[in-house]
């Protein structure tokens, strides 16, 4: 079937009871995204973590307090109308807004976000790690998240923090708050209604709700008739799956979709002079990397993680492949967050890479398992990678597979190198920091990190990054991350390459979009079509 008309058409076409299969526009009251979305594997608020997923639903789902996307210092309310915090910065008391409903008609109370924190800690998701690290435990989160009464919600943390870290993380997909009426009505063998939630059905108070998932192919939205806000714009979201930039832009160029989040570069250029379509800029807090498996023999050795450091063209990739759409970023904290450091010591360095390799006692070739999601810019990054890093001995086997089984190699570390993404999952440098430098053995809540995943012990970093958590002087937390990104980045088995340069494609019809500051934070429910 030719590109240019929808992918799986006639899928598409029942799901939306059209008559038709193939379509010059996508309908007015449809809103057409295409994404890599082939990573999806669950759209429980409670457990989700995968772009796509996220994506979908923090569209579903709302959280106690939110930030301005255009000013992230500002914490605004959404289920939460207003909240004070304990002098000893420990008690946090929240009161519930009053005209929120669920998309069942059920009224969100206090209880109801009791019930979808505890939650998140009881069913040790792999996400939960964002509210456990405040101290809550399966065996204490009955005491510490307590609804006093139907308004009233009172959160008391095991630490002392600065209190926008809470709210972040609060905002983020996992404080999501279910309907806890219906959801108990679907629990089993006590799932808290994660079979049910998972696949096929949506308990949130957002603006949509979920209509119909088709795992590597689609998932459909449909409009929240009891949506307590603003009605949203258009009755529906399709996010399509489409891995390829070229196929986006043609389907963006017929009319087909509305939305193309993955365009690269060649694409935006063609589009340039297109009337039809318009160019989104915003913020990305996205970092791309190479995570290095420190159980490998050869990257266990320091000289050797360094010198994988110098055979990377940054200044290359980033003024071809990824044209205006990355910039180099060599350290663990996005630009536009609290502490981000304008420091880059690494460049293409083929002399000194060897020289390194011979310090380390390298003789003859290395060869390194290198995992690689079947997508664009990851495909083009791991071979221009490859090219270089063969000039020093260093042969990479790109094992390139889809989105899903990207992931499971990533989190069973059954590799050597991974070259992925880390968008952080509220705007806070700790988000960073916590991923990157924090073992499990100084995390509040003993949950495994990217450190930790790829075999390394931190030493004194994780200690000193919890410290600057907990620090209540913005200027001082702010140089305690400053030092500790340097030694990071020169002593970690991370590559940081690249910071996205958020860029999207859409129709020009399309207005209203609202470009999120993490990672699949878009807001679809303010946009309308003409």
């Amino acid at each position: 079937m030719n590109i240019s008309r929808w992918a799986n058409s006639v899928a598409l076409a029942a799901v939306l009871a059209l008559s038709s299969p193939v379509w010059a526009a996508t309908p007015a009251n449809t809103l057409v995204v295409a994404d890599a979305i082939d990573d999806v594997i669950t759209l429980d608020p409670g457990e989700v973590s995968e772009v796509g997923g996220v994506l979908a639903s923090n569209q579903m789902y709302q959280p106690l307090v939110s930030f301005d996307v255009s000013d992230p210092t500002k914490i605004v309310g959404v289920l939460a109308e207003s909240w004070t915090v304990s002098p000893d910065g420990k008690i946090y008391t929240f009161k519930m807004n009053p005209k929120a409903t669920f998309a069942s008609g059920n009224p969100v109370t206090a209880r109801d976000a009791e019930y979808s924190l505890r939650r998140v800690v009881l069913m040790k998701s792999r996400s939960a790690f964002i509210i456990t690290q405040f101290g809550f435990t399966p065996e204490n989160v009955n005491d510490h998240i307590k609804a006093t009464d139907d308004q009233t919600l009172v959160v008391e943390i095991g630490d002392t923090y600065s209190p926008s870290f809470l709210f972040y993380c609060l905002s983020s997909y996992v404080g999501g708050i279910v309907d806890s009426k219906l959801v108990k009505e679907h629990e089993t063998n006590g799932d808290f209604g994660n079979a049910w939630l998972k696949t096929a059905n949506s308990a949130g108070s957002g603006p949509f709700v979920l209509a119909k998932w088709e795992p590597k192919q689609s998932i459909l939205l449909k409009r929240n008739d009891n949506y307590w806000g603003e009605k949203p714009g258009v009755e529906r979201v399709f996010i399509q799956h489409s891995a390829e930039s070229a196929a986006q832009r043609l389907l963006l160029e017929k009319g087909d979709i509305d939305i193309a989040n993955k365009l690269g570069p060649d694409d935006f250029d063609a589009i340039a002079g297109n009337s039809d379509i318009a160019v989104m800029n915003g913020r990305s807090g996205t970092i791309y990397y190479m995570g290095l498996n420190v159980r490998n023999e050869n990257l266990a050795k320091p000289k050797v993680v360094e010198a994988l450091k110098y055979l990377v063209d940054y200044d290359g990739i980033a003024g071809t492949i990824s044209k205006g759409t990355m910039e180099v970023h060599q350290t663990l904290v996005p630009n536009g967050f609290l502490g981000a450091l304008d420091y880059k010591p690494y460049k293409l360095d083929i002399e000194k890479a060897k020289s390194l390799l011979a310090e380390a006692g390298v003789k003859g070739e290395i060869s390194l398992d290198t995992v690689v999601w079947n997508t664009p810019p990851y495909t083009d990054f791991a071979q221009a990678i490859q090219a270089t890093m063969a000039q020093a001995g260093i042969k990479l086997n790109l094992q390139v597979v889809d989105g899903q089984q990207w992931l499971d190699r990533y989190r069973n570390h059954n590799l050597d190198i991974w070259l992925g993404l880390w968008g952080p999952d509220y705007p806070d440098p700790h988000s960073n920091a916590k991923a990157f430098a924090v073992n499990k053995q100084d995390a509040p809540d003993g949950s495994e990190s990217l450190a930790d995943r790829f075999g390394w012990d931190a030493g004194d970093l994780s200690k000193q990054a919890m410290a600057a958590v907990r620090e209540q002087d913005t200027q001082k937390r702010k140089a305690m991350y400053e030092a500790i990104q340097k030694t990071h980045t020169d002593t970690s088995p991370f590559l940081y390459m690249f910071q996205q340069t958020r860029k999207v494609a859409i129709n020009s019809k399309v207005k209203g979009l609202v470009l999120g500051l993490t990672f699949s934070d878009d807001r679809y429910w303010t946009i309308t079509k003409e």
